[in-house]
Order: C-alpha cells, then sequence, then structure tokens
C-alpha cells in the first residue's frame, strides 16, 4: 500500500510543471488577470438585488472614469474581456465599432470602463466572453424553481432574508451622493462584499429535489465557462482586465488563484491611486 501511495504521489508532482512549462521545458510566464467588478451603470435592473446607478454621462463622472482609466493603464494591459458576447474567437463587434464619442451617450460599464481602457492602452481588440444558456441548456440562475420550492417546504421566509440585500443597496446608493466613481468601485471590491448568498442557498431543497444546490453548481458553471472563455484569448504573459459584473467576482478571482498559469492581479491599489488623484 505504501508503495502504491508514493507512486501515485510522484505521478502528481511529476504532472504538476506540465501545466506550467512549455513544450521545451522552460516556465512560462503566467498570464495577469485583474478582476474589477462593476455595478451596472446603465440600470438594466436585471439583477435580484438592484441599486440605482446615478448618471455616469455627467461630466464629473466622466471625469472620474476617464482618471480611473489612466489609473487602470499603469497595469500595462494587453487584453481586455467584459461581460458581452459574441461567437468564437470571442471579439467584442462593439468595440471593433468603438469611437470616443461613444462615451457620452453610453451607459454601460462595458464600454464606460471597458472600452475606455482598451482606447486609453491602444489595445485593437476587446473580448466579448460572456456566457448564457444556448437551446437545451440549463438557466444558471433558476431563482424561480428555488423560491418554488422554499413556498413549499416553510423556507420562503429563511429564503427571503438570505436574499435580501436592500439594505447594502441603500447604502451604496446613498454613498454616490459623497464619492468618486473609484471609491463607489472599491465598494465592490472590497473583502466585506458578502458572497455567502451562494453558499447559504445550497441549505434549500427537500430529499432529492435540491433546487438550491442546483442554483449553486448552475451559477458556478456559468463562471467557470466565463473562466475558460478568458483562457481560450489569452496566452502567456498577458495582462488581462476584465471588467464584470461584482456578482461574479468571487468565483472568477478564486478561479485564477487556483488555476496553475494564472495570477491575480489586486485591483483595489488601482482603485485607492484613482480615487486619491481625484481629491489632490
Amino acid at each position: 500500500m505504501k508503495t502504491l501511495f508514493a507512486t501515485v504521489l510522484a505521478l502528481c508532482f511529476a504532472a504538476q510543471p506540465a501545466l506550467a512549462d512549455d513544450s521545451a521545458g522552460e516556465a512560462r510566464e503566467p498570464v495577469r488577470v485583474m478582476v474589477l467588478g462593476a455595478y451596472h451603470f446603465a440600470n438594466p435592473g436585471a439583477d435580484l438585488n438592484n441599486a440605482k446607478a446615478d448618471d455616469v454621462l455627467t461630466p464629473k463622472r466622466q471625469e472620474e472614469l476617464a482618471t480611473l482609466a489612466e489609473t487602470l493603464k499603469r497595469f500595462q494591459p494587453t487584453v481586455v474581456a467584459v461581460e458581452a458576447r459574441a461567437k468564437p474567437p470571442y471579439a467584442d463587434a462593439g468595440f471593433a465599432e468603438f469611437q470616443p464619442e461613444d462615451l457620452t451617450r453610453e451607459r454601460n460599464e462595458v464600454v464606460q470602463i471597458g472600452y475606455r481602457v482598451a482606447h486609453a492602452a491602444g489595445i485593437r481588440k476587446v473580448y466579448a466572453i460572456d456566457e448564457q444558456p444556448s437551446e437545451g441548456e440549463p438557466d444558471y440562475f433558476p431563482y424561480g424553481r428555488v423560491q418554488q420550492q422554499a413556498e413549499e417546504t416553510g423556507d420562503a421566509e429563511r429564503l427571503k432574508i438570505m436574499s435580501d440585500f436592500g439594505p447594502m443597496m441603500a447604502r451604496f446608493e446613498e454613498e454616490q451622493n459623497i464619492k468618486s466613481i473609484p471609491e463607489l468601485l472599491m465598494f465592490w471590491n472590497g473583502d466585506s462584499l458578502p458572497d455567502e448568498f451562494y453558499w447559504n442557498i445550497i441549505t434549500i431543497g427537500e430529499g432529492e429535489k435540491q433546487t438550491g444546490a442546483e442554483l449553486a453548481a448552475y451559477w458556478f458553471m456559468r463562471n467557470a465557462k466565463i473562466f475558460n472563455k478568458m483562457v481560450q484569448v489569452t496566452k502567456p504573459g498577458d495582462r488581462v482586465i476584465l471588467v464584470y459584473g461584482s456578482g461574479h467576482r468571487a468565483w472568477l478571482r478564486e478561479m485564477i488563484e487556483k488555476t496553475s498559469g494564472y495570477e491575480l492581479e489586486p485591483v483595489l491599489p488601482y482603485l485607492q491611486q484613482a480615487a486619491d488623484a481625484l481629491s489632490d
């Protein structure tokens, strides 16, 4: 048994370098990824909890976004990827037609942060790597099914409590009156931002009908596919800015930190630098 264990362990360690080395046996430079979790500038109201964003087209907000872009450019990104959809090889058609004047018309954070940073950094192509179910694929966020089961099993109030981020949204909306966009983004990217919802919802279920576990698993699947698309559009040595809704932030960061050949670039220092520049 000891011999078998030693053999298996040796094989595991022998296989590990292959993930980070090229065919010649030389170590490959990691892909460095900055995950910028954003709130939705255009107020689409598509999330379970929605905060109302103020108008990012005002001169004050545009100045803040311009300062943010110049600060993020210091990361020297080679790739920008955003929460939009495209077919393989995932080039974002919207950025192909982008003009700086679009920043005065389009409120979406894809344009205001993603396209703006790519343009400022001289990047020619933005990648649209979002994942949504095609025909025959599962809903990645089947909250209605969970809600229905919770009502059937007497868990409706417990589900309501774990799903309610109203106070946090109200605090964010209030802080918009006194804080710059880089400071507001620090709110959505801080370590104190709660992410326990996807763990707590696993507890909703009875018998073989486990709707909470399915929702958590499907949400992981969506983010895993997003991450894989990012893998497809990057190469060793790339420096990536990934602009995504803050609800994806926790899983995407985890995948980057746990996957060989990828390293996480902390975003908070850049947001702080931008905030400091605006307060000077």
